[in-house]
C-alpha cells in the first residue's frame, strides 16, 4: 500500500536537522594561491614597465609619466585584489556528511552549495603541476543534474580528497547495492 503524499509546513524552529559545519581549507591553500597570484600580477607589471623604459622606441617624457602612474594605479588595485583575494580563499570550507557534501564560499556575500551524494554522478580529485608540488588537490564533484550543481572544493590535502572521494563512492555502491 502506498502512503498518501503529505506537504505539511515544517517547524522550523525547533527542528531535528543540524546545518553543515564548515571545515577550513588546508592552511597552505591561501597562501600557495595567493603566491602564484601575485607573481602573475608582477610579471605582468614588470613586462608592462619594460614597455614604457625600452629604447627602442622612445616615448615622450610625458606620455612615460602618465604611463607610469597608470601602472602605479593598476598596481594599487591588484595589490587590493590579491589581498581580499587572500581573506576569500581563506573564508572557503566544505563539510561531508553522511547524505550530502557542502562547499561554504564568499567573503563578502555568503555562499552554501549542498550536493546531495545520490546525485553526484561522478567525483574526480585534480591536481595541477603546483597543487602536486605543495601536496594539494582539488576535488571536482558532478552532478546528475545541470552544470550548475556541479562544484569543485580546492585547497585540499591529498589525502583528504581521496579519502572524501573513496568515502562518497563507498556510500554511493551501498545505496546502489543495498
Amino acid at each position: 500500500m502506498e502512503t498518501p503524499f503529505t506537504n505539511a509546513i515544517l517547524d522550523v524552529q525547533h527542528s531535528q536537522i543540524t546545518s553543515p559545519v564548515k571545515t577550513p581549507l588546508d592552511a597552505h591553500y591561501a597562501i600557495v594561491d595567493t603566491a602564484v597570484s601575485t607573481v602573475f600580477w608582477s610579471v605582468l607589471l614588470i613586462i608592462a614597465l619594460c614597455v614604457v623604459m625600452q629604447p627602442l622606441w622612445p616615448i615622450p617624457q610625458a606620455g612615460r609619466d602618465i604611463a607610469i602612474n597608470i601602472i602605479i594605479g593598476i598596481s594599487a588595485v591588484v595589490t587590493l585584489i590579491v589581498v581580499f583575494g587572500y581573506f576569500a580563499e581563506k573564508a572557503k570550507g566544505y563539510c561531508v556528511r553522511e547524505q550530502d557534501i557542502t562547499l561554504f564560499k564568499g567573503l563578502i556575500f555568503n555562499k552554501m552549495i549542498t550536493q546531495p551524494i545520490c546525485r553526484i554522478q561522478h567525483i574526480e580529485v585534480k591536481r595541477g603541476p603546483i597543487d602536486r608540488k605543495v601536496g594539494l588537490a582539488k576535488l571536482h564533484v558532478f552532478s546528475a543534474g545541470d552544470i550548475s550543481q556541479t562544484f569543485e572544493i580546492p585547497g585540499l590535502a591529498l589525502e583528504t580528497a581521496n579519502s572524501i572521494r573513496n568515502e562518497i563512492l563507498a556510500h554511493k555502491e551501498m545505496q546502489h547495492h543495498g
